[in-house]
């Protein structure tokens, strides 16, 4: 596994120093001198719980990501479909409408043909902590009969991109501001009932 991907979670001081410098400067123009004396440490301490820029940047993005899944907790084959989907969605939505999560797409759209690394770190994260629980929750589904899908990780792809994609897109563009309240909550709902309406065994 690329050490990137295998760093502990940061102190919170250090963490949220890099956060502050990876939203400001950009991962090119990030500066682990500032973060360290943000952070009020040395950099040679910063380098005994990473091992590099792009390992940095990986703690932050999971720190920010990783709260769906603990959120999310172990598949629930029993939970009611709509209710369950809704709940995750709005959770996600939540998470990637957020100032930092807009910055950290933002960044990657800027910043990833430059550095393929960057995107890579963002791309396989935000997989393993935002679609993999929704995955796990629609093969669970699947394993007891109440929806028909062959490949979950696909398919919880397609689901939460009929949520965030063009919102999320236009909103780190700076177009538009992302749906919230009412206008998420429609668009939440919409979503749910097209994907329901298209893979439910059973009406739900």
């Amino acid at each position: 596994m690329n050490e990137a991907l295998s760093t502990d979670c940061l102190p919170p001081r250090l963490l949220e120093s890099a956060r502050a410098e990876f939203g400001r400067h950009g991962f090119a123009k990030a500066n682990v001198g500032r973060i360290a004396a943000a952070a009020m440490m040395s950099k040679k301490t910063i380098y005994r719980h990473v091992a590099s820029k792009e390992a940095l940047l990986f703690a932050v993005i999971r720190a920010v990501v990783g709260e769906l899944a603990a959120a999310a907790g172990p598949p629930a084959p029993q939970a009611p479909p709509r209710v369950w989907l809704t709940g995750y969605l709005t959770a996600f939505a939540g998470l990637a409408f957020s100032d930092e999560g807009i910055t950290s797409y933002r960044l990657v759209m800027s910043e990833g043909a430059q550095f393929p690394d960057v995107a890579r770190i963002y791309i396989e994260t935000v997989k393993t902590y935002g679609i993999r629980p929704l995955a796990d929750q629609l093969a669970a589904y699947a394993s007891v009969g109440r929806m028909a899908i062959d490949e979950p990780e696909g398919t919880a792809m397609m689901l939460v991109s009929m949520v965030v994609a063009d919102a999320l897109r236009d909103a780190a563009l700076g177009l538009s501001s992302p749906p919230v309240g009412a206008a998420l909550r429609t668009l939440i709902d919409r979503a749910v009932t097209i994907f329901l309406g298209g893979v439910v065994s059973n009406v739900v």
